[in-house]
């Protein structure tokens, strides 16, 4: 069956309060862009992908994720791997982020993954590869790991 090879990619979030040491983790599925599944095609037509994992990104948006996102509804702020890309495992590449205690205070809705060359610090560049709707009022007393796990694998 054409379906039986997957690229799917979730989010381990950890949530530790400075304050009272509590600690929250979850585990949250994400959509894959369109923008991710055509540049991993595209390797098997001899294009060279141009899909390394840059930056993180938190936002105020809710809308809906569609396969066709390109940006955040609302991005507000970004950060850079902490621990770069790694392959753990075949097909598995763990890449982990860090949002400190100052950063992103406040409402946050949406969490994106972006990738490529034209990924910087400035707000909606590169690649979306991955959007996931998450809600969280994140203190200045919190510190949130974001590790971000892509699997390309069999069924």
């Amino acid at each position: 069956m054409i379906d039986q090879n997957k690229y799917a990619g979730y989010f381990e979030i950890v949530t530790r309060d400075k304050n009272s040491g509590t600690i929250r983790s979850e585990i949250i599925p994400n959509r894959i862009m369109d923008a991710a599944l055509n540049a991993m095609a595209d390797i098997l037509d001899g294009v060279a992908p141009d899909i390394e994992i840059k930056y993180l990104a938190v936002g105020t948006g809710n809308t809906p994720v569609t396969d066709t996102d390109a940006t955040l509804d609302t991005e507000i702020f970004r950060t850079q791997p902490t621990v770069d890309p790694a392959r753990v495992s075949t097909g598995v590449i763990e890449t982990t982020f860090m949002l400190l205690d100052s950063e992103a205070v406040g409402d946050l809705k949406e969490i994106g993954i972006f990738a490529g060359s034209t990924a910087s610090a400035t707000v909606d560049t590169g690649t979306l590869i991955a959007r996931v709707l998450w809600t969280k009022t994140k203190s200045s007393a919190e510190e949130i790991s974001i590790k971000r796990i892509d699997k390309v694998g069999r069924v």
